[in-house]
């Protein structure tokens, strides 16, 4: 099947007048608008839509050209007849919404279909809607994700629908192969076309913007280092091409692939679909098998572009001509002029053109002061004051008062074992607090009963039972002497 089997003659012709932009703004935002409007727009909201788009061309003074582009269409230019007619700008604006939508449907990019109560909505035919998601597609810089490629090959080579239907997930995941392979491409291309743009430049900042704002914005952070890192492919693909290999040698999976893409008509004979689902494995094998090439080829560009950036801006820098050179070039060709003016002439202008000043000549004060070396630090010297006995013996008392009040495991032995009264065992509702410091100890009978080194242990009572008694809460658990301690 041919191109022109599918596109209509002039199709092309919408994107090659003076109102290229135009149209080309007018096409991408009926696009944008059909995307909401899925089964139709209608005919007077997109004719608003494009008044709009003329009316904001008109404001931002650009100029509405009427050429020879509607010739052979049977179209006569709108812009014309409103100058003729002496139309206001709304009436101009509003025929040239008219006269855009009679040329979109003339040249095949949308069609119009008269549906219930005489109502008009324009569509998008199945050939415009695809060429224009690739127009919107090429004005966004849109971050690629490698990765996603590669993990939705994987899936389908190792997931339920490989096993459910084989030949499906083959032709899947060559189609996505093919895609990440032409991706790939494309950003190689990209960076031969950035290196040939900087290459272009012919200013040291223009080079500067261009590697900083325009290939770092388009290329490094939105591509290359993302493929660079945490995008890259290589987390697939050994399972890819293990998977691949495997079935290319496994007869009998081979024809039950061919089976079923014969079964969903994808091929007209079964010879044919084995030959297919074979062709399509040596595909995927050949792409991920050869991406090492894709990747140091990627690189390569990469580098091309940095040393062509690096070139250009010393070039610049080397020929630019600088402020100094500017002045010399200035004053010899006063030097020029002077030669040609008469004596009188000269005396009378020379002067004005140079104003004398007085200037003192250098001295100690103008000159650049070294840096002196810092003075090594001297450290101040150490006083010892001794302290009285009085002092000494206050602390030791305070320290030991401390000590006494501490809790220690062997208080909180003797505390339980206090109220045990020789008992085995007993529940820890007999340690009811009475105050704070009780219910400290309490806290520690918890802590020590449950590390095996104290004369008890804190065995939990199944009921989980809950006290409230003073203000106080906690569980009912029981306290076991510990076999061997008293």
């Amino acid at each position: 099947m041919k191109l022109f089997d599918i596109l209509p003659d002039y199709f092309f012709q919408l994107l090659t007048g003076s109102n290229k932009r135009l149209y080309a703004e007018a096409v991408l935002s009926i696009y944008e608008l059909s995307k909401d409007q899925r089964f139709g727009i209608r005919l007077d909201v997109l004719r608003d839509l494009l008044q709009e788009i003329v009316e904001s061309y008109q404001a931002l003074g650009e100029e509405l050209v009427t050429d020879d582009e509607n010739e052979g269409l049977g179209e006569s230019p709108a812009v014309e007849q409103a100058t003729e007619r002496q139309f206001t700008l709304e009436e101009a604006a509003r025929m040239q919404a008219n006269s855009m939508l009679r040329r979109l449907q003339t040249l095949g990019w949308i069609d119009v279909e008269v549906r219930e109560h005489f109502q008009q909505y324009v569509v998008l035919p199945h050939y415009s809607s695809r060429m224009l998601a690739l127009f919107q597609e090429l004005c966004e810089a849109r971050t690629v994700e490698y990765q996603r490629f590669a993990f939705v090959t994987f899936q389908l080579l190792t997931g339920e629908e490989a096993r459910r239907r084989p030949g499906f997930a083959v032709r899947e995941a060559e189609r996505m192969s093919e895609q990440l392979q032409q991706e790939l491409v494309t950003l190689y291309n990209n960076m031969k076309h950035h290196m040939e743009e900087v290459v272009r430049q012919t200013s040291i900042q223009d080079v500067l913007d261009h590697h900083f704002d325009v290939y770092k914005s388009q290329i490094i952070d939105v591509s290359y280092h993302r493929l660079k890192t945490s995008d890259h492919v290589s987390r697939y693909r050994f399972q890819i091409l293990q998977t691949v290999q495997e079935w290319i040698l496994n007869a009998d999976w081979l024809a039950e692939a061919a089976e079923d893409a014969l079964k969903n008509d994808q091929y007209a004979s079964l010879s044919e679909s084995e030959q297919g689902v074979r062709r399509s494995l040596y595909t995927i094998e050949a792409i991920y098998g050869t991406l090492d090439e894709i990747f140091y080829q990627i690189d390569l560009r990469h580098n091309q572009y940095l040393r062509s950036s690096y070139d250009r801006a010393r070039y610049l820098s080397q020929h630019h001509q600088g402020l100094d050179r500017q002045l010399a070039d200035a004053l010899e060709r006063l030097s020029q002029i002077r030669k040609r003016l008469p004596e009188e002439v000269e005396a009378d202008l020379w002067p004005e053109l140079f104003a004398l000043r007085q200037s003192s000549l250098l001295d100690e004060s103008s000159l650049y002061t070294p840096r002196r070396k810092r003075a090594p630090h001297q450290p101040e010297k150490h006083v010892t004051v001794p302290v009285p006995e009085e002092l000494k013996e206050e602390l030791r008392q305070a320290n030991l008062a401390r000590m006494r009040k501490a809790i220690t495991r062997k208080k909180v032995d003797a505390y339980v074992q206090e109220r045990l009264y020789g008992r085995s065992e007993m529940e820890l509702a007999e340690l009811v607090p009475g105050n704070v410091e009780e219910f400290l100890m309490l806290t520690y009978v918890y802590l020590y009963g449950q590390d095996g080194s104290s004369a008890f242990r804190v065995e939990r009572s199944g009921e989980r039972t809950i006290l409230h008694i003073g203000g106080y809460r906690f569980h009912n658990h029981r306290i076991v002497r510990t076999a061997g301690r008293s």
